[in-house]
């Protein structure tokens, strides 16, 4: 899989010129931006920082996590993914140009992927249910609903757009975020967050979130980016999964341990099977090639054959140094 199957680069481009417009017009005002600790290990203690469209990202002197502080409260979080046109950019012409190269390249291997972990995990044959947590077009819904594994496939999406378009394809559907589920939510055996967590307002309420809708003995799939990735650290602020407001949260490995234990849930498996990292380097590096890194890594993004940038990627992932994580985590 390349970089330019899921995220077509001229595309890509043109959100993240709407989300430095939506900055400069939402957030003109940044006086009651909030500071915070950080949101994995809750340490206090800062080590390198930079700047990023005019957001500060804080790297963690305990776990290395890299967040953004000062940053938006929840309120006007909220408002910025109301408004925002990057947001609805996303939502129509991007998603409608990738849907399904996504749905062949992500969302069909993922479903089976989590028929895989229902048949390792659970003792229920038959009668499991799952819910996906920012079902968005409900596109993983269908894939999940396919592999007949589940008795119930279900979703929460906060979006009144979005939920209503899953309703529409037959999914029940809470209108919700993670934080905020209601008491009475019905429970699932395995729930999934992919690529979600990195713009929560608070990771370790979000995962209390979780936990709530958890069964016992049931298991939730996280995806999300860690600043321990290769591309991460190489790019650093030049790295186009530094973009605020909406990617708020690069926690490291350690960090989402920590994380983890605050939260009360057990981790059971961490891996970063990323497929990407070395091809998102070069790329940027192509575009922008001021951007200072060692002549060994530009070397080897730019000029080497596939066969060694393919087997430098499969070093990244089996090494966790790979910043596309997977995260499993059960009940402690």
């Amino acid at each position: 899989m390349k970089e330019s199957d899921i995220r077509p680069q001229d595309l890509f481009n043109r959100y993240l010129d709407l989300v430095r417009r939506d900055n400069e017009t939402l957030f003109a005002d940044r006086t009651g931006f909030i500071d915070i600790e950080c949101p994995a290990c809750g340490g206090s203690q800062i080590g390198r920082r930079f700047e990023k469209d005019g957001f500060e990202y804080r790297e963690c002197a305990d776990c290395f996590s890299l967040y953004q502080s000062p940053r938006p409260d929840e309120a006007t979080l909220a408002r910025f993914y109301h408004e925002a046109e990057s947001v609805k950019f996303w939502g129509t012409e991007f998603y409608r140009q990738t849907a399904e190269a996504r749905r062949e390249k992500l969302f069909k291997p993922r479903a089976r992927d989590i028929a895989a972990l229902a048949n390792r995990h659970l003792n229920a044959t038959g009668e499991a249910r799952f819910c996906d947590i920012g079902a968005g077009y409900g596109t993983l819904l269908e894939e999940v609903a396919a592999t007949g594994r589940f008795a119930a496939v279900t979703g929460v999406e906060p979006a009144p757009n979005l939920a209503a378009l899953c309703r529409d394809k037959g999914f029940e559907i809470i209108e919700a975020t993670a934080e905020t589920l209601p008491a009475n939510a019905p429970r699932a055996d395995v729930l999934t967050a992919f690529e979600v967590i990195e713009h929560v307002p608070s990771p370790l309420a979000f995962l209390k979130g979780l936990k709530r809708l958890m069964t016992n003995g049931g298991i939730a799939l996280l995806t999300t980016l860690t600043a321990d990735g290769f591309d991460i650290q190489t790019l650093w602020q030049h790295s186009k999964a530094v973009h605020p407001p909406h990617h708020i949260n690069l926690l490291s490995v350690a960090g989402y341990r920590r994380l983890i234990e605050r939260a009360g849930l057990a981790c059971v498996e961490i891996a970063t099977p990323g497929k990407l990292d070395v091809d998102i380097v070069g790329n940027t590096l192509k575009e922008n090639p001021e951007i200072e890194v060692t002549p060994f890594i530009r070397r080897l993004v730019t000029e080497s054959d596939p066969e060694t940038r393919e087997a430098f990627q499969a070093f990244l992932a089996d090494h966790l140094l790979s910043s596309h994580i997977r995260i499993l985590v059960s009940i402690d």
